[in-house]
C-alpha cells in the first residue's frame, strides 16, 4: 500500500511537471485555442525569443484577434451560409493571385529599352504648355529646411542622410499640376534656382528649378526617362501577366461540362 502510495504521489508530481512546462511554452489563449512558441514562430516567422516584448506584442494581438473571429466563425456557422462561403473565396483568390504575382520575375527595364522607346515616340515629349524639370525637398521643419537650403548652396546635402529631410525625388511638371503659390515661385526662377521654404501639407516645401520646357518644346530624354520606365513597367507587367494567365490556363485546362456548356 505504501509503495503503490507513493506511485500515485510520484505519478501526480510527474503529471504536475508536464502541465508547468506545457503552460510556460503557452503565449497566449483565447477560448479553445492556445498560442505556443513553436505555433508563434510559424505566425511570426521569426522565433518568440528573437523579438523584444514590445516588438511582438503588435503579433500576438494580431493572433488573439484572429483567432477569436476564426471561432465565432465556426460557432455560428457563418461558412454555411453560401454568399458569405463564395465571397470568401472570391477574397482569397484575388489576395493569392496578387502573391502569385509578386513572386513572378521582375520585368527588366535597361536604359537601352528606354532610349528606344524614347527615339520611337519623340512626338508624345513634345510639351503642350510651360513645363518644368524640378527637385523637391520637404521637411517639418521651417527652420531646418532653411538652413538645409543654405547648405544646399553650397552642394552639402548632409542632412538628407540623416533624415532631418526627406527628398521627394525629381519630376516634371507643368501649371495643371503645381499648386498656384509654388507654381509662381518655380516661374520666377533660373534653372538651378530654388523657392524659398514654403508651406506645404503639414510641413515646409522646397523646390529646386533644373529646366524649364516653354511650350513646343521637346523634352531631353534625361526629363522623361522615369516616365518611360514606368510605361515599360506597366507594359511588361501587363504581357507577363497576360502570359502567367495563359500558362496557368495550359496547365489546368478550365472548361464547361454538362449543362453549363
Amino acid at each position: 500500500m505504501i509503495n503503490k502510495g507513493i506511485w500515485l504521489v510520484g505519478l501526480c508530481l510527474l503529471l504536475a511537471a508536464c502541465n508547468r512546462t506545457n503552460t510556460a511554452d503557452l503565449v497566449a489563449s483565447v477560448g479553445e485555442r492556445t498560442l505556443s512558441r513553436a505555433d508563434f514562430a510559424t505566425w511570426a516567422g521569426v522565433p518568440f525569443d528573437s523579438l523584444s516584448a514590445e516588438a511582438r506584442q503588435p503579433l500576438v494581438n494580431a493572433w488573439l484577434e484572429l483567432a477569436m473571429i476564426e471561432q465565432e466563425v465556426e460557432a455560428t456557422g457563418l461558412r454555411k451560409d453560401a454568399d458569405v462561403s463564395r465571397q470568401e473565396r472570391e477574397l482569397l483568390a484575388r489576395f493569392h493571385r496578387a502573391v502569385l504575382l509578386a513572386r513572378l520575375p521582375e520585368p527588366k527595364i535597361t536604359d537601352s529599352l528606354i532610349a528606344d522607346y524614347y527615339t520611337t515616340n519623340l512626338a508624345e515629349f513634345r510639351r503642350p504648355m510651360d513645363s518644368y524639370l524640378i527637385e523637391g525637398f520637404w521637411c517639418e521643419s521651417d527652420d531646418t529646411l532653411k538652413a538645409f537650403r543654405r547648405a544646399l548652396e553650397r552642394a552639402d546635402t548632409s542632412q538628407l542622410r540623416s533624415d532631418m529631410v526627406i527628398w521627394e525625388g525629381k519630376w516634371l511638371t507643368d501649371s495643371r499640376e503645381l499648386d498656384p503659390i509654388l507654381l509662381e515661385a518655380v516661374r520666377k526662377l533660373p534653372a538651378g534656382g530654388m523657392t524659398p521654404v514654403l508651406p506645404f501639407g503639414e510641413g515646409y516645401r522646397l523646390l529646386r528649378l533644373h529646366e524649364l520646357y516653354p511650350e513646343g518644346a521637346q523634352l531631353s530624354l534625361d526629363a522623361v526617362r522615369q516616365e518611360i520606365r514606368e510605361r515599360l513597367l506597366t507594359e511588361q507587367s501587363q504581357r507577363r501577366q497576360e502570359r502567367w494567365e495563359t500558362e496557368m490556363r495550359g496547365r489546368y485546362q478550365p472548361r464547361l461540362m454538362g449543362d453549363t456548356k
